[in-house]
């Protein structure tokens, strides 16, 4: 596997990430986690809407993979069989419904403008009309429309960090109103040509649990991820970055979750 190959493994996650993370320089080493499948490549999937719940990572079968297909459009092109490996970050989140945004977004909906960009997450969520905690920085919004209506919100926020070590670090936090098709709150991942993935359930600071994704490449390159679901909002943080930056990246993930 060349670099090209897993850059393309890890199309899914946020490009600027990617684009901002340095080339690879170390082996594999061991690690203390619970083993699950092996996968990567990040598609958007479904759990009914409930009360908050911990995220699960679940082994999925290959050979089934159409099942998915109704539960999100991008599904719809997968075949049983087209993945070697594949899992689920699971966690039940709590639908927001349409009529608790703004009348700003929807009139920006009504008009076809579907991305935002704010200086800071409270002016996103005050763009929203939406009352939802996160971190610090620039925050990008985009969000789709099914029916016409608003169906999925993304917030994301990411970073270079650079010094001692170096990675691309962002947190994501995805909302879901009623006119979602799919089942809000589950991310379906595939297998790209990488180690076998390993997951940690943490309980962070601030009382919530989530969970530790490490996933790298043969060639030391690939990304931390973390997974955290809490009442509306279902949040992804993820680090971009060669392994030898491993811990400093896991440490910052925490911290950003820890934080929210």
């Amino acid at each position: 596997m060349n670099g090209q190959d897993l850059y393309e493994g890890l199309r899914y996650v946020d490009p600027t990430l990617l684009e901002e993370a340095m080339e690879p320089v170390k082996q594999p080493k061991w690690r203390r986690y619970l083993p699950v499948a092996a996968c990567l490549c990040l598609l958007l999937a479904g759990t009914a809407a409930a009360v908050l719940h911990s995220v699960e990572i679940r082994i999925l079968d290959v050979e089934h993979l159409e099942d998915y297909r109704d539960a999100d459009p991008t599904l719809k092109s997968i075949q049983n069989g087209s993945a070697d490996q594949a899992y689920q970050a699971a966690a039940e989140v709590e639908i927001t419904p349409l009529a608790s945004l703004s009348q700003q977004i929807r009139e920006d909906a009504a008009a076809g403008r579907r991305s935002h960009k704010f200086d800071s997450w409270d002016e996103a969520t005050e763009y929203l009309g939406v009352d939802l905690p996160g971190p610090e920085g620039p925050t990008d919004l985009y969000f789709k429309l099914e029916e016409g209506q608003i169906s999925e919100i993304r917030l994301s926020v990411h970073n270079t960090y650079e010094g001692e070590w170096h990675a691309g670090i962002g947190v994501k936090a995805y909302l879901y109103t009623e006119y979602y098709s799919g089942e809000p709150g589950e991310f379906v991942l595939f297998h790209g040509d990488f180690e076998e993935i390993q997951a940690e359930e943490l309980t962070l600071s601030n009382g919530d649990t989530a969970q530790l994704v490490p996933v790298f490449g043969s060639n030391g390159f690939g990304a931390v991820m973390a997974f955290m679901a809490r009442g509306q909002g279902f949040y992804i943080a993820d680090a971009v970055c060669p392994e030898e930056y491993e811990q400093q990246a896991t440490e910052e993930v925490i911290r950003l979750l820890s934080g929210i």
